[in-house]
């Protein structure tokens, strides 16, 4: 009989050399935890990506967890290299990951939102049932905390750059050649407009702070950035 303790605790899919393996490679990473408080062998135990297609991976021979330990499995496609490896790449834009036991069962699923830049998702605690953005911890204690990152959508139309200030919550617009530029936020889900401006100096700041933790989309002309604050 298979143990039931181990779940996809942790994966980071914008891995832009935060985290790094033997070699100096920035790769992102599947996270196994083992919430029981025995070790527990997880050789044969299947990764995939893919609801229709479970034995996509094959954890090797010999793979066991400590308990209340973690395992760390990198995600750039080639399970051929050194270290544990899968044979398959994360979305950036958002799926569900699968591990299922060696009889092909399903052991758990981790379903994730649309991923930023150095900003990981899991569980919180460790093992638990609430889904959130994290602090990028691998293979160790899961946390949560003060985030407010930024990706640009696309390639980029304008001369206006951004500087994201995590301690104010709040976006500096570097406008150098002073174009004239519609300013938005927009809700991410109903896309309702929260605040509208026109910027024409050099700089401006756009405040968060009042803002409720989620998702929100920044329109500078025809520029689209995605935020996130937590």
């Amino acid at each position: 009989m298979f143990a039931q303790e181990i779940v996809i605790n942790e994966i980071l899919t914008q891995n832009k050399g935060l985290v790094k393996n033997s070699a100096g490679k920035s790769y992102d990473y599947i996270e196994l935890y083992n919430s029981s408080s025995k070790t527990i062998d997880v050789s044969g135990y299947f990764l995939s990506d893919d609801k229709d297609t479970l034995k996509m991976f094959t954890v090797p021979s010999g793979t066991k967890i400590t308990a209340k330990g973690f395992l760390l499995i990198w995600a750039n496609g080639d399970a051929s290299s050194k270290e544990l490896n899968t044979n398959f790449k994360l979305s950036q834009k958002g799926e569900k990951l699968f591990l299922s036991y060696p009889n092909g069962t399903l052991c758990h699923s981790l379903k994730y939102k649309r991923q930023f830049s150095n900003i990981s998702y899991g569980l919180l605690p460790d093992g638990g049932k609430e889904k959130e953005y994290l602090i990028p911890t691998p293979a160790k204690i899961n946390k949560t905390g003060r985030i407010f990152v930024s990706d640009l959508k696309g390639k980029t139309e304008t001369n206006v750059t951004i500087e994201m200030n995590i301690n104010s919550y709040s976006i500096k617009l570097l406008n150098p050649k002073g174009e004239t530029q519609v300013v938005k936020v927009l809700d991410n889900k109903t896309d309702k407009v929260l605040y509208k401006t026109k910027i024409e100096s050099s700089t401006a700041t756009i405040h968060f702070s009042t803002y409720e933790k989620g998702k929100y989309k920044l329109l500078i002309g025809k520029d689209t950035y995605r935020i996130l604050k937590n």
